[in-house]
């Protein structure tokens, strides 16, 4: 996990704290309002030492992760625990608008990747595929929303995304078949599924800018 510095002033003090550079809730820059918690000399084997734990509220996603700090100096500390230890994606506010609950799933399965947790990782990555391809479908293609679900995700792909010659939705279908039923057929890596599904949602990115561009075409 990657950290940046931050200012603090509280009863009277400046401090210098380690916070994580991108928020372990959302995956946004972080730029959080800090609470010192507590603030105490503990003493370790050999030395005694000064602790400080922290919450940080995040202003994109208003969630709170916490730290525990050590003074390396005087009024400077290093964080030594961040909680949550995830460190999530920060996907496309298209993505984010179009389907809060790809979004969702994305970033559990993310967590459990992040936790060695591939097996389930690898599931959550495919389920989150077909709620984005619904999701997409009922906006931008079908108006029946029971004919959008009842649809398998190997059918979805084909009737919506079946023109495109490099078709990454195929490919994160077929890998994730293997994390989901009990025979497995390809050798591979977690992170080569997931590099397809980031292709697939910087194509969906792509698609929902194109189809709701910012500006309007003139008439003349």
């Amino acid at each position: 996990m990657d950290f940046i510095g931050q200012r603090i002033y509280s009863n009277g003090n400046n401090f210098y704290l380690q916070i994580p550079k991108f928020c372990p809730q959302c995956g946004a820059v972080n730029n959080p309002a800090t609470n010192i918690l507590s603030h105490q000399n503990v003493k370790t084997s050999d030395k005694d030492e000064l602790i400080m734990s922290a919450s940080h509220y995040c202003n994109a996603c208003n969630k709170a992760h916490f730290t525990i700090q050590v003074e390396s100096s005087k009024n400077s500390y290093l964080a030594k625990t961040v909680y949550p230890e995830t460190q999530p994606s920060l996907l496309p506010e298209e993505i984010h608008e179009l389907s809060p609950r790809f979004v969702k799933i994305y970033g559990d399965s993310e967590a459990a990747e992040q936790r060695g947790a591939t097996e389930l990782a690898g599931t959550g990555y495919r389920s989150a595929l077909e709620i984005l391809i619904k999701d997409y479908a009922l906006k931008y293609i079908e108006t029946d929303k029971e004919q959008v679900a009842k649809l398998s995700l190997s059918s979805a792909i084909e009737k919506y995304f079946s023109g495109d010659p490099f078709n990454a939705a195929e490919v994160v279908r077929i890998l994730g078949n293997d994390y989901t039923h009990w025979v497995q057929q390809y050798d591979f890596n977690l992170s080569q599924l997931k590099a397809y599904l980031d292709i697939f949602v910087g194509y969906i990115k792509m698609q929902v800018m194109l189809k709701d561009p910012i500006v309007s075409k003139r008439k003349n």
